[in-house]
């Protein structure tokens, strides 16, 4: 048969979650085995990177479980393993392990999706984000010559993440069903959805369990606002305590704790609590929203936040409506209330992230074709050094902090636009159609093209949003439904069985 005429697989959902659940175990053991090898030495990272790759080229589905365990639990594993680590070059080495196997898996899908048919259907993707990773490359070359190696490094990974996601989406949608891989995220992230409660309930001795005080002297040594400060698990809480939502002001501020998840970090893990609950409302997993929209508002990330409910009140409208051209409008009118008010909100009250998103601003202005990839940001060698924000409000510091916009704008120049097209491309392949068989509403999965604009836009107000825990995550799911809206339907069984796919039926979808 033709393999344009090859059919993908949704599994069970029962035979989902069974399959996830193994691999699951499998991934967490390999990424602890993984941490206690490069401790040993740092030569021995490429074992269990390799170990990924043949997974992920001989069981495809199975590669990206253990992918998600490495992406949602490495942080967390680390902190568990991190007494006697070094912090150069041990443990920056392991913050980039799930990129790593990120990697790798992108290098088979593309030469997988290099074949004629696919090249040809999915021309578009493939270029844009072909486009993208050679511009990233070359300016990521001009950053180490101006910022040094491992800053031009760190934000190589944080630039490219979203588009080496494209690639693993596009290749897994051609095996695989939107629903299938969406379960596997959801089972995977439950366990940190657990261990997200328990932090609320008890963070000084949940951070005691964790060794989570080694993690973060490890991770911020050279901030001159935090060095030699956690000496125990009281001083993490006072250091992730803040107003409300950050932004309640006055004599009679509520204090609230911004945990840290599984992923050590506050916002990253918000963003990770947002997209599960997306994620289980798109597949009809609805009652699992009374347990994650309770745990994101206690975040006190907006972002997360405004991503999650923006998003659901722009699937109300296309499902209400269903007309492409209403939807586009209100986002677009939403889109602008939300900068619009941001910015001035953020002007009036100096708001790091607008601060940090005109500096951006600033930065191409100045100097349209940019400063090179790890030039300014919150992560660069300069901002690692220290700084005041004060000073830095007041046009001090002379680089894009905590706006993803802004620092791709302030490092790229005019050529960050090579980046942004891969949102609008994912955006303009997206199958929004009405689904066939009678149904009355567009399909729940359509929901992930909204929550990918959101998150492109909320990328203006904080770096996070464009991490691999967020755009990075939507891109995949876009480009696996992308794939899947352009596959027709058959029994699996009877004419395809590729290897890693569970002998089951395929399903209309």
């Amino acid at each position: 048969m033709n393999a344009a005429y090859l059919p993908y697989a949704e599994l069970p959902s029962g035979t989902a979650i069974r399959f996830t659940l193994k691999w699951q175990l499998i991934g967490l053991l390999l990424l602890a085995s993984h941490i206690l090898l490069v401790k040993q030495s740092v030569w021995l990272l490429p074992v269990a990177i390799i170990g990924v790759a043949w997974l992920y080229a001989n069981a495809p589905l199975a590669g990206l479980i253990v992918y998600l365990q490495f992406l949602i639990y490495q942080n967390w594993v680390i902190g568990l393993l991190a007494y006697g680590m070094e912090r150069e070059p041990t443990f920056v080495i392991l913050q980039g392990t799930n990129f790593a196997a990120l990697v790798v898996m992108a290098m088979i899908a593309w030469l997988r999706l290099s074949v004629p048919l696919w090249s040809r259907t999915f021309a578009p993707a493939l270029t844009v984000t072909m486009l993208a990773l050679i511009v990233a490359l070359v300016y990521s070359a001009i950053g180490a010559f101006k910022g040094g190696p491992t800053s031009a490094l760190v934000y190589f990974r944080f630039t490219t993440a979203l588009v080496f996601a494209v690639l693993v989406g596009l290749d897994l949608g051609r095996i695989y069903g939107y629903r299938t891989i969406a379960t596997g995220f959801l089972v995977s992230a439950t366990f940190s959805i657990a261990l997200g409660y328990i932090e609320v309930a008890a963070p000084e001795a949940y951070y005691d369990a964790i060794n989570a005080v080694a993690f973060m002297t490890l991770k911020s040594p050279y901030d001159p606002t935090v060095y030699d400060s956690f000496y125990s698990a009281k001083d993490i809480i006072a250091h992730n305590t803040s107003v409300l939502f950050n932004i309640t002001r006055g004599e009679s501020t509520i204090d609230q704790i911004r945990f840290m998840g599984t992923i050590m970090h506050t916002v990253s893990y918000a963003y990770v609590i947002a997209a599960t609950a997306l994620v289980a409302w798109s597949i009809r997993y609805n009652a699992l929203l009374l347990v994650l929209v309770p745990l994101l508002l206690l975040s006190g990330v907006k972002g997360a936040n405004l991503l999650f409910a923006c998003s659901m009140v722009l699937w109300c409208v296309w499902s209400l409506t269903r007309n492409r051209k209403f939807l586009i409008a209100m986002g677009l009118v939403m889109m602008a209330g939300y900068v619009g008010f941001g910015l001035t909100f953020g002007m009036q009250n100096e708001d790091y992230h607008v601060i940090g998103f005109l500096g951006g601003i600033h930065g191409i202005i100045t100097n349209p074709l940019g400063h090179g990839i790890g030039v300014g940001g919150n992560l660069s060698a300069a901002a690692d050094a220290g700084f005041k924000w004060e000073e830095f409000a007041q046009g001090g510091a002379d680089f894009a902090l905590e706006s993803a916009v802004g620092v791709f704008l302030y490092q790229m120049g005019v050529a960050a636009t090579a980046v942004f097209a891969v949102f609008i491309v994912l955006l303009k392949m997206a199958p929004f159609y009405l689904p066939p068989h009678g149904l009355s509403i567009p399909h729940r999965h359509t929901i992930m093209f909204i929550v990918l604009a959101t998150v492109a836009i909320n990328g203006i107000f904080q770096e996070e949003a464009y991490a691999p825990t967020a755009a990075g995550f939507f891109t995949l799911l876009c480009a696996v439904i992308i794939v899947n809206g352009r596959r027709p339907v058959g029994q699996l069984n009877s004419i395809w069985q590729p290897r890693g796919v569970a002998r089951t039926r395929t399903v209309h979808v």
